[in-house]
């Protein structure tokens, strides 16, 4: 993969991290060689290199006290760690009140999973993160059907409350946005191939919520060619 390519594609990865995890001050990669790969936007040169010296006293004891994995200093206002990565080094800068668990799952799953997928794939390859769900047909009838599907509300609050900074990196990766604010339409395709667009609310049938379904107008069923019971594939647009 084409280095600055590499390079952007970690730069948004750390953004990312930083904006779902706020205890994060400060986040960088560098080489053993003390190249930087990438670095947050709030990540001055000046605090980069005073971390780089200190990493440089360190590595010239490495023979002593052995090859460096990572090391973690506990300060008074707040925490500063090193891990080595895929022949490189992430260090963050955190508040004191950081969970470890944060950090574990940035340092051990998130960034190697980002670099694993770097390595694998070029960035056209990459696929959004899906957001799509299957779901179970319901049939709306009687005058006041109108023209709009109903899905839980469940459903419509975990795609714009999608936290898992892991998507979000996908989505940087891709370029694919990251949904904000209500759904207001959704796409169906069936799985003869027929697709529609159309406006979607939330469920109001009590006994309906939390069954996995879609509540679609019979008209639009007919017109999609679907019946009651069938699945189709439903994602927010």
């Amino acid at each position: 993969m084409n280095r600055d390519l590499y390079a952007i594609a970690l730069n948004n990865a750390l953004k990312e991290i930083k904006k779902a995890y706020p205890e994060i001050h400060h986040s960088f990669i560098f080489t053993n060689n003390l190249d930087i790969i990438a670095a947050d936007t709030e990540t001055d040169q000046e605090t980069m290199k005073k971390i780089q010296e200190a990493f440089e006293k360190i590595k010239e004891n490495s023979k002593v006290i052995g090859e460096i994995k990572r090391f973690q200093i506990n300060g008074k206002n707040g925490k500063l760690s090193l891990t080595s990565i895929e022949n490189m080094f992430l260090v963050l800068k955190t508040s004191k009140n950081m969970e470890k668990t944060h950090i574990y799952s940035i340092t051990n799953i998130i960034i190697p999973t980002v670099l694993k997928t770097l390595e694998a794939f070029a960035p056209k390859h990459l696929q959004p993160p899906s957001s799509q769900k299957e779901l179970k047909v319901d049939t709306l009838s009687g005058f006041f059907a109108g023209d709009s599907v109903e899905i839980d509300s469940e459903i419509l609050t975990a795609w714009t409350n999608n936290d898992d900074p892991r998507e979000r990196i996908r989505a940087a990766l891709t370029g694919e946005k990251m949904i904000q604010g209500p759904i207001d339409n959704v796409k169906i395709e069936t799985a003869e191939g027929n697709s529609t667009q159309c406006k979607v609310k939330e469920i109001d049938d009590q006994k309906m919520k939390g069954k996995n379904i879609i509540r679609i107008p019979e008209k639009l069923c007919k017109n999609l060619e679907i019946n009651k019971g069938d699945l189709v594939k439903v994602h927010p647009i």
